[in-house]
């Protein structure tokens, strides 16, 4: 697709009622999106709806036409469409595909493994600690982490996988309105790191109705999907139907049956979706993936580490669930006072351990 052509489709997708199906029905009708364009008042009545037919020709009589396309480029983003070959294959495998994704870094993480793990907004402690670690564990071994960027679940599975490897958000706003504000730094993040999509034209706002749409994406493009924390009726619990309709495999962590948080992942394993306890149960049903895991990473007590967090590793060795006092693991590790505190609020940082009154300090993960 050339550069008018793609110009042209920018600026009609961005036009108030149209969607994939209008812009099939308008390429079958005229050609080209650039034919569209420049049509009549007649040809583009039959095609795009009332609303859009106003805006394209108030747009076209204002001299700020076919702006869109360089809108896009000036923020570095990236318009990629269905004809496009470098289009995800396995998104365009479901019923329903987004005809165009605007782009924000590197799209060759389309060609890879990508798992998605998804959850509630009002996380728990124990959802956004284990969401963290099956994150780290996933890119450690060279999956691609998929999730949607909303707080809770999916932040800590996006921060956990920037820490050793790379992951994709979609986004259910225009790729240049960050939602929710606070994850501005993590977008900016995924940007250099990952790569961040979404179907909708820029300055979107992240309207209830474009979330359900978001989800068919973040399970589309995923092998399966990690359902970590969700409540009865949810928008994670969304994503693991869509999941299952696009033949996708459905995976869910159980939870205390005390919590509301957790109805919606124990419902899911009742009815069948597999119960993930550890990476391990992740890995068996992949036997096609490579799993090896990195050269320079080890994995101590269930968590990843690089090789230069090898002191990490070693006090996490020394802590025990029920505790263990900060004088005690001077002295077994021989490490000074300060880069032991430093050490240790790293740990507490990455979601592992915590600290306890009388200077303990404890495994919550």
């Amino acid at each position: 697709m050339d550069r008018w052509e793609k110009a042209a489709l920018c600026e009609i997708n961005s036009l108030n009622g149209v969607g994939r199906s209008t812009l099939w029905k308008g390429l079958n009708k005229c050609g080209s999106f650039l034919k569209l364009y420049q049509a009549n008042e007649t040809i583009l009545r039959q095609v795009l709806p009332p609303e859009a037919v106003t805006d394209l020709l108030n747009s076209r009589r204002s001299k700020v036409s076919l702006d869109c396309l360089e809108r896009l480029e000036a923020h570095g983003f990236e318009v990629l469409t269905i004809l496009d070959q470098n289009y995800p294959h396995f998104l365009k495998t479901i019923h329903d595909p987004p005809f165009v994704l605007y782009c924000a870094g590197n799209t060759d993480l389309f060609t890879g493994f990508g798992l998605a793990i998804v959850g509630s907004r009002n996380a728990s402690r124990y959802g956004r600690s284990v969401a963290r670690q099956l994150g780290e564990e996933l890119a450690g071994y060279g999956v691609i982490v998929i999730s949607g960027m909303a707080r809770g679940i999916d932040t800590e599975a996006h921060l956990g996988a920037l820490n050793t490897g790379t992951t994709i958000a979609v986004l259910g706003s225009g790729l240049n309105v960050v939602y929710p504000r606070e994850n501005q730094a993590l977008y900016e993040r995924i940007r250099i790191q990952g790569l961040v999509i979404s179907e909708f034209p820029l300055d979107s706002p992240p309207d209830p109705k474009h979330f359900p749409m978001r989800n068919r994406i973040i399970s589309g493009l995923s092998r399966g999907v990690i359902v970590v924390e969700a409540r009865e009726k949810s928008g994670a619990l969304i994503t693991a139907d869509m999941a299952l309709e696009q033949n996708r495999d459905v995976m869910a962590v159980p939870g205390p049956i005390t919590t509301k948080n957790s109805i919606g992942t124990n419902r899911l394993i009742q009815q069948g979706a597999k119960l993930i306890i550890d990476i391990q149960d992740i890995i068996f049903e992949y036997p096609d993936y490579d799993w090896q895991t990195p050269a320079d990473s080890l994995v101590v007590e269930g968590v990843l580490f690089k090789e230069q967090d090898s002191e990490e590793a070693e006090i996490l060795q020394l802590i025990e669930l029920d505790g263990i006092h900060f004088d005690e693991l001077l002295q077994r590790t021989n490490l000074d006072h300060g880069t032991l505190s430093s050490l240790l609020l790293k740990l507490e940082l990455k979601g592992i351990v915590t600290s306890t009154p009388g200077n303990y300090y404890v495994k919550i993960r």
